[in-house]
């Protein structure tokens, strides 16, 4: 398979450019609910966009921004997004308990990984990965037992929760077989995950016209 990897990454980088324009001219609409979802998705991919020039301009390897700014960072940015839809008392519980979990599961790498914060760890990754899928099923449960299921198309955290499963959920499996496939497909499959997420985000972006308070 002929695939241009730098040219995916850049289109990448262009399109995560126009959601965040997007959601800074939409910002008044999508409400204080959204806001940390907001913040993570800027945080993480901006962190991308350093780490791809940085690496382009020194060479030198960039696991340390991803370690912090992704599985640390970024990853407890979206699962503290999830803490505050939460509005029943039992699914806001479960919820802070994930967020337990995942800070005890840093001091776990720390302690059974050597040099966490300068390679990329993949055991982190599915651990983070799954306690973000654990998040969005108390999210979706509440969504589908409220009202707010009578107006999927407008309520922007449904989006983002496809948005996200579709891009980490997706990537599991190319991730996970990562050594076994050439480079070429590897990232073409993450590209196209990332193309749905991003397409998705935007997708809801665009539909959500009111400030939806959880």
């Amino acid at each position: 398979m002929n695939w241009n990897i730098e040219i995916g990454k850049q289109i990448t980088m262009v399109i995560s450019v126009v959601v965040m324009i997007l959601m800074a001219i939409k910002i008044m609409k999508i409400g204080k609910e959204n806001l940390f979802f907001i913040i993570g998705y800027s945080f993480v991919n901006l962190n991308d966009i350093f780490c791809y020039f940085y690496f382009q301009s020194t060479g030198k390897l960039t696991d340390p921004f991803f370690v912090i700014g992704l599985l640390m960072i970024g990853f407890f940015l979206y699962l503290l997004y999830f803490f505050r839809l939460m509005y029943l008392p039992l699914l806001k519980k479960m919820q802070f308990i994930i967020l337990i979990l995942f800070v005890i599961n840093i001091g776990v790498m720390f302690y059974l990984e050597d040099d966490l914060l300068h390679y990329f760890s993949f055991n982190m990754l599915y651990v983070d990965i799954l306690l973000l899928l654990f998040s969005i099923i108390l999210f979706l449960y509440q969504t589908f037992n409220s009202d707010k299921i009578l107006d999927l198309n407008n309520y922007l955290p449904f989006w983002i929760s496809v948005a996200l499963l579709i891009l980490f959920i997706g990537s599991i499996p190319v991730l996970y077989f990562r050594n076994t496939v050439s480079q070429n497909i590897y990232f073409f499959i993450l590209f196209m995950l990332n193309l749905m997420s991003n397409g998705v985000l935007i997708f809801g972006l665009v539909r959500n016209k009111q400030d939806n308070r959880g």
